[in-house]
């Protein structure tokens, strides 16, 4: 096998905001050879029904005091993986609690948008992990693909709505020796 499609998707937040996964999550990731989550999925059925699908990763979500979770606390912070000689890790958001759940409080405070969360974040990413080729987080609820020097770091949204984001969204990475492409693809 030449080429690695790794379905991604973040910020399900199911039963608290979905009920469940969306159908159109399991078609776009019907031919996918990995399935990577990062964070905040909340209910542990989700990585079982997409297990179905192809091998998941899973990251833990952040503290969510309006539920009164730690999202998935006995998952990983991060995962670090090579692919095809492309370091790749997944994140959630920031790796301090503390940190994070700040975040959504500065957030609303300072009006600061998801956009500007997504540019903090890579921020520290790229402090945090310098040879990382790809980082692959959630956490803003905005999708973004971004280059930065030589790496790419890619979020693929909510799989939910929120009010400060009304379009949910999926990714696809397709990892090839030569080289990596990316698709933020819209849920209807």
């Amino acid at each position: 096998m030449t080429t690695l499609r790794i379905g991604v998707l973040a910020d399900t937040h199911i039963p608290y905001i979905l009920p469940h996964l969306p159908e159109q999550v399991f078609a776009l990731f019907e031919q996918v050879d990995l399935i990577l989550h990062a964070g905040d999925l909340d209910e542990e059925e989700v990585l079982t029904q997409l297990g179905h699908i192809a091998p998941t990763l899973a990251v833990r979500g952040n503290l969510h005091l309006r539920y009164g979770t730690l999202s998935s606390p006995h998952l990983p912070k991060a995962i670090h993986l090579n692919l095809y000689g492309y370091k790749l890790v997944l994140i959630h958001g920031r790796p301090w609690l503390a940190i994070g759940f700040l975040d959504k409080v500065r957030a609303h405070l300072c009006r600061r948008t998801n956009e500007d969360l997504n540019r903090d974040l890579i921020a520290g990413y790229r402090r945090a992990f310098p040879t990382a080729d790809i980082v692959v987080f959630g956490h803003s609820h905005r999708a973004c693909a971004q280059r930065v020097d030589r790496t790419l770091f890619f979020n693929p949204g909510a799989v939910c709505r929120t009010r400060r984001e009304p379009n949910p969204s999926v990714g696809l990475l397709t990892v090839r020796p030569m080289g990596v492409e990316t698709d933020i693809i819209p849920l209807v």
